[in-house]
C-alpha cells in the first residue's frame, strides 16, 4: 500500500473578528447581535458596568454573594421553580464579578432562545434575593475562600494584589473580600447595593450564535421595559502601586513554597502593552521560555515557572509565579532576576517570532465559539475598550521589533523593583531571601496583612 502524500501546509488566512449588528434601546440597553452561521448553542451575555467600588466601605463580598445567588428564584419563578424553569429550557445559566463590572451568561439552545432571555431578565430586574439565600451563599462563599487561601498558592495569589496595588483601591483586595467580610453579609446589604446600582444605562447585552431575525425582538421584548431612575453613577478607579517590598507568609513545616514576583504595570491601552506581552511570552509565557527552560528543565526546581500579565480597567499587575521546593528557594530567587533582566540580555528575534507566532496564531481559537465571542466582547467593554482592539493588538503584535519588546520589559519589569511574595516555612526560608538579596517581612498565615 502507498503512502498518502503529506497535505501541503498553507499558510493561515487572514481573520477578523465577526462583525455586530448593535442597537440601543429607549431604555439605555445596548444589544449587540453577534451573529455566527453554525453556532447553534446560543451565549447570551449581559454586562452591567457594576465596578466593584460600587461595594460600600468595608463591605467587600456583597458583589459575590449577588453572584452566587443569581439562580435563586425570581418573583414569576421563586425559589427552586426557576432552576427548574431554566433547565426546561435547556439552558445553562450564571453570574460572575470582576474589577470593573458584573455579569450573567447563558447558554442555550437556538429553540429555547425566547425563555432564556425572558429568565435573565427576571434574574437581573426582579429578583427574590431572600435573606436565607443570601445568608446562606455567604457562608457558602465564604468556606470556599477560606479552603483556597489554606493552599500556599491561594494565599499567595492574594497577598501579591495586597504586596503590589496601593492599599487604599480596591483593587488591592479580591474580587471576593475575605472570608469575614463574606459571612457578615445579610439579605438588606445586598438587596439596597443591586437597587441602587443595576440598571439599563451602561449595560450590554451580547447575543452570539445562529439565531433567527426576531433575536433583536425578544431581547426587547424581555429587556425593553427595564427601569431603574435611582440607578447611581458608577466610579472606575485608576490605582496605583506599592513601593518594593518582599513577604514571607509564614506556613510551618511546609515542604514547598510559592513564590509571586510582581510589578504594578500596564493596561491593554498602553502603547507597550504589545511588547510587554511579547516580552512576558518569551520569558515566562512559553513551556521553552527562559525563566521555564531554566528552573524547571536544567534545574529541576519546580514542576513549571511562569510570567503573566493580569491587566485591570486601568493599570495591571504583571507577576513571576511558581511553587518551589523549600531547600532550592534561595537560588532559584538568585537565579531569577538574570533570567528576567533584558537590559543584560534582550530579547531575541527567534523568542520574538515564536511569542509573535504563538499570540497572532492562537487568538482566532479563542473566539471559536459562540461563548468564546460573548467572553471575549464581555472582557473588552468592561476594560472600556471594544472589539476594534482585538485587531489593533494583532496588528500591533506584526508592528513590535525585539528592541520595543525588550524596551517594554526593561521598563515594566525593573528587576530593581517589584514586590516579593513566598509564601512557605519561614523558618527554612527567612535566611536564604536574605542572602538572595531580600528583607522580608514575616507574617502569620492566619494574618498576613
Amino acid at each position: 500500500m502507498s503512502t498518502p502524500p503529506r497535505p501541503a501546509v498553507v499558510p493561515p488566512q487572514p481573520w477578523d473578528f465577526p462583525a455586530a449588528r448593535t442597537t440601543c434601546l429607549p431604555n439605555g440597553l445596548t444589544v449587540r447581535l453577534q451573529h455566527l452561521p453554525g453556532q447553534h448553542v446560543i451565549s447570551i451575555g449581559l454586562l452591567l458596568d457594576v465596578p466593584l467600588t460600587s461595594e460600600p466601605a468595608g463591605r467587600d463580598g456583597l458583589a459575590q454573594v449577588w453572584a452566587a445567588s443569581f439562580t435563586e428564584g425570581t418573583q414569576a419563578h421563586p425559589g427552586t421553580s426557576f432552576a427548574d424553569a431554566v433547565e426546561d429550557c435547556g439552558a445553562v445559566m450564571e453570574a460572575g464579578i470582576g474589577y470593573s463590572h458584573v455579569q450573567a451568561l447563558v447558554d442555550v439552545p437556538a429553540s429555547g432562545l425566547a425563555a432564556a432571555l425572558t429568565l435573565l431578565a427576571e434574574a437581573v430586574i426582579t429578583p427574590t434575593l431572600t435573606d436565607a439565600d443570601i445568608e446562606r451563599h455567604g457562608r457558602l462563599e465564604a468556606a470556599h475562600l477560606t479552603q483556597q487561601l489554606a493552599t500556599g498558592s491561594g494565599l499567595a495569589n492574594a497577598a501579591l494584589r495586597r504586596a503590589v496595588v496601593d492599599p487604599s483601591f480596591r483593587a488591592s483586595r479580591g474580587r471576593a473580600g475575605w472570608p469575614d467580610d463574606l459571612v457578615g453579609v445579610a439579605g438588606p446589604d445586598v438587596r439596597a447595593w443591586r437597587a441602587a446600582t443595576h440598571g439599563p444605562r451602561g449595560a450590554v447585552l451580547v447575543i452570539s450564535g445562529e439565531f433567527g431575525e426576531d433575536a433583536l425582538a425578544l431581547a426587547d421584548a424581555a429587556f425593553g421595559s427595564w427601569t431603574n431612575p435611582e440607578q447611581a453613577s458608577v466610579h472606575h478607579e485608576t490605582p496605583a502601586g506599592r513601593p518594593r517590598a518582599a513577604y514571607l507568609i509564614d506556613r510551618p513545616g511546609s515542604v514547598q513554597a510559592d513564590i509571586r514576583w510582581g510589578w504594578f504595570t500596564i493596561d491593554r491601552t498602553d502603547p507597550r502593552w504589545a511588547g510587554l506581552q511579547l516580552a512576558t511570552n518569551a520569558l515566562g509565557g512559553a513551556y521553552l521560555s527562559r525563566l521555564n527552560k531554566v528552573l524547571r528543565e536544567e534545574r529541576g526546581f519546580s514542576y513549571g515557572v511562569s510570567l503573566t500579565s493580569a491587566p485591570l480597567r486601568s493599570g495591571g499587575i504583571s507577576y513571576a509565579y511558581g511553587s518551589f521546593r523549600t531547600e532550592v528557594v534561595g537560588e532559584a530567587l538568585a537565579l531569577m532576576p538574570a533570567l528576567i533582566d533584558v537590559r543584560q540580555a534582550p530579547i531575541t528575534e527567534a523568542e520574538l517570532t515564536r511569542a509573535r507566532d504563538y499570540l497572532i496564531g492562537t487568538t482566532p481559537l479563542r473566539y471559536a465559539t459562540a461563548g468564546g465571542v460573548t467572553s471575549g466582547v464581555l472582557g473588552l467593554l468592561a476594560a472600556g475598550l471594544d472589539t476594534d482592539h482585538i485587531g489593533t493588538q494583532l496588528a500591533a503584535y506584526r508592528a513590535t521589533s525585539a528592541d520595543q519588546a525588550s524596551a517594554a520589559a526593561s521598563a515594566l519589569l525593573d528587576v530593581d523593583a517589584g514586590s516579593l511574595v513566598v509564601v512557605g516555612d519561614a523558618s527554612a526560608l527567612e535566611q536564604p531571601l536574605r542572602d538572595a538579596g531580600w528583607d522580608p517581612q514575616v507574617r502569620t498565615a492566619d494574618r498576613p496583612w
